[in-house]
């Protein structure tokens, strides 16, 4: 059987970005064909959710297996958990909302993200999700070739300083101890599709490399309000059970803090991912 004559029940969420996967238990055994149909809409949609799941970390971890290889949990982040892979995001001591992609503050960033919810609020907690892909497809022609030839730094200096003191964690096999700008292009090409689409954030992207501050936010502020754009933004809301895939290659989040007071508990776990590639290649230096 081949990838396109699997039948499954997709429905797509905005008209480029997102997507609800009904009918398939992560938790199963899935045959080779359906997890190859599933990384086709992924490709495509880059978020896709799997409501109604009945997963837990061993079976998580296990269904992300069958699209990548695992990280451990985060770079710097403390481990709260037994298992390694398994980053906990909780109300209390966890907020992320500000547009960001993960981890893109490390030279080989994460491919994927998979984030499973486990107790939500009512209202209020939802998640949004940019397609940096039609963004850039959008760009004015002109603009489009500049972004082309950049490179940009990407650093967290609160990472960095708990880096300095002692408390990075075993990152790709080996413990770090220190925490320096990561080089990457403006324009990503992705690996797998060929497709070009914009590479900065908000909390991550420090400037652009070869550019005066004033030039290099300028350019950030003009990119950064153009991604978030309504037509290019996918909101989603969350319930209880539901398990979120998307592409950090193509896509930045923000996770809405409207929950004051409320339990919110979410499980991520992250495959390994290559070093960006832009028009001309990847911008930094190899490692």
């Amino acid at each position: 059987m081949s990838p396109s004559k699997v039948d499954l029940d997709v429905r797509p969420l905005s008209p480029s970005i997102g997507a609800e996967i009904h009918g398939v238990d992560c938790a199963d055994d899935l045959d080779d064909e359906v997890v190859a149909a599933i990384r086709q809409v992924w490709l495509e949609r880059l978020v896709v959710f799997f409501p109604d799941q009945r997963l837990d970390d061993d079976s998580q971890i296990a269904f992300a297996h069958r699209f990548g290889e695992l990280t451990e949990s985060h770079p710097v982040e403390p481990h709260v958990l037994e298992r390694e892979e398994v980053h906990s995001i909780e109300s209390g001591k966890d907020r992320t909302d500000f547009w960001h992609t993960d981890i893109t503050f490390m030279n080989r960033p994460a491919m994927a993200s998979m984030l499973r919810s486990i107790e939500v609020p009512v209202a209020g907690g939802d998640t949004m999700w940019s397609d940096t892909r039609a963004a850039y497809e959008s760009l004015a022609a002109p603009l489009r070739r500049l972004c082309d030839e950049l490179s940009a730094f990407h650093y967290e200096p609160f990472y960095a300083q708990m880096v300095a003191e002692g408390h990075g964690n075993v990152w790709e096999g080996k413990k770090l101890e220190q925490l320096l700008p990561a080089t990457h292009p403006v324009v990503r090409v992705h690996p797998e599709t060929g497709r070009k689409n914009l590479f900065v954030n908000p909390k991550f992207t420090l400037r652009i490399t070869d550019m005066p501050e004033s030039q290099s936010d300028g350019l950030l502020r003009l990119l950064y309000r153009h991604m978030t754009r309504p037509e290019f933004v996918v909101r989603y809301h969350w319930k209880p059970r539901t398990l979120a895939f998307w592409d950090n290659r193509a896509t930045m989040h923000f996770g809405i803090f409207d929950y004051e007071g409320q339990r919110r508990v979410m499980h991520r776990v992250t495959l390994r991912g290559d070093r960006p590639a832009g028009p001309a290649g990847p911008a930094g230096p190899a490692g």
